[in-house]
């Protein structure tokens, strides 16, 4: 499957570069007919994205690597990497650009467009529409960063270069030249999509948030497992597209023998696999709260949390003899040990002669 994934990309990978190549050649040759910087400057932006599709092949081919002693987890995460060098050359292209194109403001020289070289532009555009969208496509299909990334890229050469085509039109009517103007405009875009480029796989390699939507999918699915009182604590870490490892932590009742919790974590690992492509290991919260009184408690130690800015949820609560314990998940805005002390004394007041355990989980999965 993996290997399946990583052959289309490389594929796509291909078309890119041949598609740039050419496009890049047409413009070379117009820029330097017409002494456009401005094409010229496009051009150099076409050759750096195919230099970013042939990065994009080589990511992917080491990211497809088979885990070993030394990288247990695999080598997905290069993708990421390789997603953030083509970032970098996008960027370094644009700033470039930005350099050559404040000269030309400063130093104007005359641009001689003819109605060969505009048509050859209009191609160009037409050619970089169709590219950028044949990218985003099959990059979102194959859930690839770098593939919809470089569809933004195209998409967004095809915008600049309508720019240029404007530039054209104004020096071959008006014998006007603000190439160098137009050519900021092109490098402003092109340092603007650098930063964009980035900021995705930077965010994964750093660690982001579960996404909400995918946090909900999996909670629900876990809940309709039978013996499942709930489903909390999912944390999911990101090592590659379409590879995550984690854990989750689900609710049971104390009255569930041992055996049955151990098929209920099985097959709620199974099914978080066999659905989201997601390992997770499974933890496991008892409920006492079958008790009324217990349940009396519960619910009333829940409605102190939830009166407390910044508490978001209240799980896992247990209570015997000796103690009283359960999780609370506290927004990162707010204090939580200033929460956990005021509730520890208020539930010491009102039900003395117990620990009180409050353990403050971290809201990784943003539902």
């Amino acid at each position: 499957m993996k290997q399946s994934r990583n052959n289309q990309i490389t594929k796509v990978s291909i078309v890119g570069i041949g598609a740039n190549a050419v496009i890049a050649t047409f413009k070379v040759i117009v820029g330097l007919l017409s002494n456009s910087v401005a094409v010229l400057l496009d051009a150099v932006n076409n050759v750096s994205d195919a230099l970013s599709s042939a990065i994009t092949i080589l990511g992917v081919k080491l990211a497809g690597r088979k885990p070993n002693s030394k990288h247990p987890f695999g080598y997905g995460r290069v993708e990421y990497f390789s997603a953030i060098l083509v970032a970098g050359i996008i960027f370094a292209a644009g700033v470039s650009s930005m350099i050559e194109s404040v000269k030309a403001i400063i130093h104007p020289e005359q641009t001689s467009f003819t109605w060969v070289s505009v048509m050859v532009i209009i191609v160009t555009i037409a050619g970089k529409l169709i590219l950028g969208s044949y990218f985003k496509v099959r990059g979102k299909a194959l859930n690839s960063d770098a593939l919809v990334a470089s569809g933004l890229e195209a998409s967004y050469d095809a915008m600049l270069s309508a720019a240029t085509l404007l530039g054209a039109a104004v020096s071959m009517i008006w014998s006007i030249s603000i190439d160098g103007y137009i050519g900021v405009i092109i490098s402003a875009f092109i340092i603007k999509t650098g930063i964009e480029t980035l900021l995705d796989p930077l965010g994964k390699v750093v660690g982001n948030r579960v996404q909400g939507e995918l946090a909900t999918a999996i909670k629900s699915k876990v809940n309709e497992v039978p013996g499942v009182l709930g489903a909390y604590d999912l944390i999911l870490h990101d090592y590659g597209p379409d590879t995550a490892i984690g854990s989750i932590h689900i609710e049971v009742a104390d009255t569930t023998p041992s055996y049955q919790i151990q098929k209920i974590c099985r097959r709620v690992s199974g099914l978080i696999y066999s659905e989201f492509k997601a390992v997770v290991t499974v933890g496991i919260y008892v409920s006492n709260n079958t008790n009324p009184e217990v349940k009396a408690m519960r619910d009333d130690i829940r409605q102190m949390a939830m009166t407390q800015d910044g508490v978001q949820q209240m799980h896992g609560f247990f209570v015997d003899d000796e103690e009283i314990a359960f999780d609370i998940v506290v927004s990162f805005d707010h204090d939580a040990p200033a929460i956990c002390h005021w509730l520890e004394e208020q539930i010491t007041l009102k039900y003395p002669g117990r620990k009180v355990s409050i353990t403050v989980d971290t809201n990784y999965s943003g539902k």
